[in-house]
Protein backbone atom coordinates (compact mmCIF):
# COMPACT_ATOMS: atom_id res chain seq x y z
CA UNK A 1 0.00 0.00 0.00
CA UNK A 2 0.99 3.64 -0.44
CA UNK A 3 2.70 5.98 1.98
CA UNK A 4 0.83 9.31 1.76
CA UNK A 5 1.64 12.76 3.11
CA UNK A 6 -1.28 15.12 3.44
CA UNK A 7 -0.45 18.79 3.85
CA UNK A 8 -3.34 21.13 4.55
CA UNK A 9 -4.19 24.68 5.46
CA UNK A 10 -7.28 25.32 7.52
CA UNK A 11 -8.46 28.39 9.38
CA UNK A 12 -12.13 27.64 10.06
CA UNK A 13 -11.79 23.86 10.30
CA UNK A 14 -13.64 22.72 7.16
CA UNK A 15 -10.52 21.68 5.27
CA UNK A 16 -9.26 19.81 8.32
CA UNK A 17 -12.62 18.00 8.54
CA UNK A 18 -12.32 16.88 4.91
CA UNK A 19 -8.69 15.80 5.40
CA UNK A 20 -9.66 13.76 8.46
CA UNK A 21 -12.41 11.95 6.50
CA UNK A 22 -10.12 11.26 3.53
CA UNK A 23 -7.46 9.96 5.92
CA UNK A 24 -9.98 7.66 7.59
CA UNK A 25 -10.95 6.16 4.22
CA UNK A 26 -7.38 5.81 2.94
CA UNK A 27 -6.22 4.16 6.16
CA UNK A 28 -9.18 1.76 6.04
CA UNK A 29 -7.85 0.70 2.63
CA UNK A 30 -4.42 -0.08 4.13
CA UNK A 31 -2.53 3.09 3.23
CA UNK A 32 -0.23 4.87 5.68
CA UNK A 33 -1.21 8.53 5.93
CA UNK A 34 0.90 11.21 7.61
CA UNK A 35 -0.79 14.58 8.14
CA UNK A 36 0.89 17.97 8.50
CA UNK A 37 -0.43 21.48 8.73
CA UNK A 38 0.97 23.79 6.06
CA UNK A 39 2.68 25.99 8.63
CA UNK A 40 4.65 22.95 9.85
CA UNK A 41 5.72 21.92 6.34
CA UNK A 42 8.48 22.74 3.87
CA UNK A 43 9.88 21.48 0.57
CA UNK A 44 12.03 18.97 2.48
CA UNK A 45 8.82 17.09 3.37
CA UNK A 46 8.35 16.13 -0.29
CA UNK A 47 10.89 13.29 -0.26
CA UNK A 48 9.74 9.96 1.15
CA UNK A 49 6.11 9.38 0.23
CA UNK A 50 4.33 7.78 -2.72
CA UNK A 51 1.66 10.48 -2.84
CA UNK A 52 1.32 14.06 -1.65
CA UNK A 53 -2.20 15.25 -0.95
CA UNK A 54 -2.50 19.06 -0.89
CA UNK A 55 -5.59 20.65 0.65
CA UNK A 56 -6.55 24.31 1.02
CA UNK A 57 -9.64 26.48 1.18
CA UNK A 58 -10.09 29.48 -1.09
CA UNK A 59 -10.28 32.95 0.41
CA UNK A 60 -11.17 36.39 -0.92
CA UNK A 61 -10.24 36.86 -4.56
CA UNK A 62 -9.13 33.28 -5.08
CA UNK A 63 -6.15 33.02 -2.74
CA UNK A 64 -4.98 30.01 -0.80
CA UNK A 65 -5.25 29.88 2.98
CA UNK A 66 -2.46 32.18 4.24
CA UNK A 67 -0.28 29.45 5.80
CA UNK A 68 -0.63 27.26 2.73
CA UNK A 69 0.31 30.19 0.52
CA UNK A 70 3.66 30.43 2.34
CA UNK A 71 4.35 26.78 1.49
CA UNK A 72 3.21 27.26 -2.10
CA UNK A 73 5.64 30.16 -2.42
CA UNK A 74 8.47 27.85 -1.29
CA UNK A 75 7.47 25.24 -3.86
CA UNK A 76 7.48 27.73 -6.74
CA UNK A 77 11.27 27.42 -6.92
CA UNK A 78 11.38 23.62 -6.72
CA UNK A 79 11.31 20.73 -9.15
CA UNK A 80 8.54 18.27 -8.24
CA UNK A 81 9.45 15.72 -10.93
CA UNK A 82 8.78 12.12 -10.03
CA UNK A 83 6.32 13.03 -7.29
CA UNK A 84 2.62 12.16 -7.41
CA UNK A 85 -0.06 14.51 -6.14
CA UNK A 86 -3.77 14.83 -5.47
CA UNK A 87 -5.58 18.06 -4.60
CA UNK A 88 -8.49 19.09 -2.39
CA UNK A 89 -9.93 22.59 -2.73
CA UNK A 90 -12.74 24.13 -0.74
CA UNK A 91 -14.73 27.26 -1.47
CA UNK A 92 -17.47 29.47 -0.13
CA UNK A 93 -20.30 31.17 -2.02
CA UNK A 94 -19.74 34.34 0.01
CA UNK A 95 -16.83 35.10 -2.31
CA UNK A 96 -17.04 36.18 -5.93
CA UNK A 97 -18.30 33.52 -8.37
CA UNK A 98 -15.15 33.31 -10.46
CA UNK A 99 -13.05 32.55 -7.36
CA UNK A 100 -15.26 30.01 -5.56
CA UNK A 101 -12.93 27.00 -5.85
CA UNK A 102 -9.78 28.72 -7.04
CA UNK A 103 -7.56 26.92 -4.50
CA UNK A 104 -7.94 23.64 -6.40
CA UNK A 105 -6.96 25.34 -9.68
CA UNK A 106 -4.03 27.10 -8.02
CA UNK A 107 -2.68 23.88 -6.49
CA UNK A 108 -3.15 21.93 -9.73
CA UNK A 109 -1.22 24.61 -11.62
CA UNK A 110 1.54 24.61 -9.02
CA UNK A 111 1.99 20.85 -9.36
CA UNK A 112 1.88 20.86 -13.16
CA UNK A 113 4.15 23.89 -13.57
CA UNK A 114 6.82 22.19 -11.46
CA UNK A 115 6.59 18.82 -13.18
CA UNK A 116 4.66 16.94 -10.51
CA UNK A 117 2.04 14.39 -11.59
CA UNK A 118 -1.64 14.72 -10.69
CA UNK A 119 -2.94 11.17 -10.28
CA UNK A 120 -6.63 11.87 -9.70
CA UNK A 121 -9.23 14.52 -10.45
CA UNK A 122 -9.26 17.14 -7.70
CA UNK A 123 -11.89 17.09 -4.97
CA UNK A 124 -13.79 20.37 -4.93
CA UNK A 125 -16.20 21.15 -2.09
CA UNK A 126 -18.35 24.27 -2.07
CA UNK A 127 -19.60 25.57 1.29
CA UNK A 128 -19.78 23.28 4.32
CA UNK A 129 -18.37 19.80 3.69
CA UNK A 130 -20.50 18.11 6.38
CA UNK A 131 -23.23 17.06 3.94
CA UNK A 132 -20.61 15.41 1.69
CA UNK A 133 -18.58 13.46 4.26
CA UNK A 134 -20.27 10.10 3.67
CA UNK A 135 -20.98 10.58 -0.03
CA UNK A 136 -18.80 12.71 -2.31
CA UNK A 137 -15.75 12.83 -0.04
CA UNK A 138 -15.84 9.12 0.76
CA UNK A 139 -16.29 8.18 -2.91
CA UNK A 140 -13.41 10.46 -3.96
CA UNK A 141 -11.07 8.94 -1.35
CA UNK A 142 -12.04 5.42 -2.41
CA UNK A 143 -11.36 6.25 -6.07
CA UNK A 144 -8.01 7.80 -5.13
CA UNK A 145 -7.10 4.65 -3.18
CA UNK A 146 -7.75 2.51 -6.25
CA UNK A 147 -5.22 4.56 -8.23
CA UNK A 148 -2.41 4.00 -5.74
Amino acid sequence: MAKILTIFGSTGGNTELVVDKVTEILESKGHQVDIRRAEESSYEDFQDHNLYLLASPTYGHGVLQHEFQKLADQLKNQDLSGRKFAVIGLGDQRYEKEYLLESAKTLEKLVKDHKGELVHVSLRILNTPVQYLDTTITAWAEQLSEKL
